[in-house]
């Protein structure tokens, strides 16, 4: 089960995480996720190593008992021979070369499942280190996706304004150009009202005041007739 457990978090670990998000059409909760994933295999993984760390301790227990009992049945020989009780030094000799006997195994049991435990535990903290590390890289991941998506709305809204601010002002300009041309229009017929009145003016003061042919010829005969009244 530990090697199980190891192998899950080394593929997350050695995963490429920012390749991975980048992919993820939520990236935030993706890298929830994964930290998720990472957290329940620690949890497993603590099991695991705390399971080899007991039998480690186990055996250290045994063989440091053995050796308790080869040091114990030493002394009692030593003081039945002490006591001049060789039968009971003999059976006391006996039962700690039993011991020392069974010493190796025990040794060698302890030292395999220590290395075990040692090197389950040595990984276990490295990976706690490791969840760290991906926390903080999960979050400063999550705080970009947000400064971004708060960017991208704030562009949005820059652009909507931009394009409102654009459209009136183009609507102003073509209602300036309007009023600009009603004025000139207004102008211009003001110019000609007003040249065409001074024009008539002008005429009906000092336009052609000469007469007409009938007013010359009535003016002739005028004169002609004057011209003969006094002759007689």
């Amino acid at each position: 089960m530990g090697l199980d457990v190891f192998g899950r978090i080394k593929d997350i670990v050695s995963a490429n995480i920012d390749e991975l998000l980048s992919k993820a059409e939520d990236p935030e909760k993706m890298a929830d996720q994964m930290v998720r994933k990472y957290e329940d295999s620690i949890k497993d993984l603590l099991g695991s190593t705390a399971s080899v760390m007991a039998s480690s301790r186990e055996a250290k227990a045994k063989l440091d008992a053995c050796d308790a009992e080869i040091k114990k049945f030493g002394t009692y020989a030593e003081r039945a021979l002490r006591d001049g009780n060789e039968e009971k030094a003999r059976q006391a000799i006996t039962l700690k070369q039993e011991q020392e006997d069974l010493r190796p195994t025990l040794e060698h049991s302890y030292v395999t499942v220590k290395v075990q435990a040692d090197k389950a535990e040595e990984d276990y903290r490295k990976l706690t280190a490791g969840l760290e590390k991906t926390k903080a890289r999960a979050e400063a991941m999550k705080n970009t996706v947000r400064t971004a998506k708060v960017k991208n709305q704030a562009g949005e809204v820059q652009m909507k304004s931009v394009n409102t601010a654009a459209g009136l002002m183009s609507q102003f300009d073509r209602m300036e150009e309007k009023a600009n041309r009603m004025l000139h229009e207004a102008e211009a017929k003001e110019e000609l009202t007003g040249r065409g009145s001074t024009a008539a003016e002008l005429d009906a003061l000092y336009g052609d005041q000469s007469k007409s042919r009938v007013d010359e010829e009535l003016e002739a005969m005028k004169k002609a007739l004057s011209i003969s009244a006094e002759t007689k």
